[in-house]
């Protein structure tokens, strides 16, 4: 079983909409979040004259798919303030700020995780990033790649707590393979031979996982819930779902959803019961009773 985290959030204006900061208890790391409005006020704070990484991001109003910029600096201020000012990168709405709360982050530590972000980030399939170039750093002992892959692992613990979504990947029950309660949970089938619509998925640490090589329907109803055609649009664009014959399309890559339902408009492009549609593989349970059945 995995052990619980402690997380801590400080709203430093005292709204949710403005400057926060988060911490894991026991890990070295900070994390500051804010929108580009507060700007000003962030660079005050101590926190950004240290070394230490930055994420800028935002959705430009042509696309649906989130524009991000990884940086590193030896004073994070400097290279905010540079930035708000660079007329190429004014995509940006928020960014983050990650620095170390012992001062043991050194120029070599950030440009290593500068690299190892960027990596993840192309990975995930999730935004497009608005580096043009792929920095790769390797000039670190042993000791300290295993220290900053460490906190790379604390780091994606607790950017998607903060509202950074896009580094992280779905798990699946083989990447999970460690922690037997989750293998053992069913795979779920939903199946529609006219529509060439036939997929498998895991509920996996709360998501509802769509399976690489499921296929779904691109033709859409009036009744398509707008934030998953935006999802199916921001898919595409992406390369974790690719267009087949048919007006049909496959995933190449794992997409997490929050419920069977959403995951069940997403490849049929219309208004579904996911608590019906769903079967347990080479059964003829629905989600809904096996749910039912976890409850009880």
């Amino acid at each position: 079983m995995a052990h619980g985290r402690s997380v801590r959030l400080f709203l430093a204006e005292g709204t949710p909409t403005g400057i926060l900061t988060a911490e894991i208890v026991n890990w070295t790391g900070h994390v500051l979040s804010a929108p580009r409005t507060r700007l000003e006020n962030a660079l005050k704070r101590d926190e950004l004259k240290k070394t230490g990484i930055y994420i800028l991001f935002g959705t430009p109003l042509d696309s649906d798919v989130p524009k991000v910029y990884v940086g590193e600096g030896d004073d994070i201020s400097l290279r905010l303030s540079s930035h708000s000012r660079d007329d190429d990168k004014a995509f940006w709405e928020r960014f983050i700020a990650v620095t170390s709360k012992d001062m043991n982050l050194t120029k070599a530590h950030v440009k290593y995780l500068e690299g190892r972000l960027i990596s993840i980030l192309k990975d995930a399939k999730k935004s497009t990033l608005a580096n043009k170039t792929e920095p790769s750093f390797d000039r670190l002992p042993e000791a300290d790649i295993s220290d900053m892959e460490t906190f790379l692992e604390e780091l994606q613990l607790v950017l998607p707590v903060v509202g950074v979504d896009f580094f992280r990947r779905p798990l699946t029950k083989s990447s999970i393979a460690h922690q037997p309660d989750k293998k053992d949970a069913p795979t779920f089938v939903i199946s529609h031979v006219k529509k060439g619509i036939s997929a498998k998925a895991e509920e996996v640490d709360g998501e509802f996982v769509l399976l690489s090589g499921s296929k779904g329907d691109l033709n859409e109803a009036a009744s398509f819930h707008e934030k998953l055609k935006s999802l199916r649009d921001q898919s595409l664009a992406t390369g974790r779902i690719v267009k087949i014959a048919n007006n049909g399309f496959e995933v190449t890559e794992p997409i997490g959803f929050s419920s069977p339902s959403a995951a069940a408009v997403f490849l049929f492009g219309t208004s579904r019961n996911g608590r019906t549609d769903w079967l347990i593989e080479g059964q003829a349970i629905t989600y809904g009773d096996w749910k039912n059945g976890q409850l009880e």
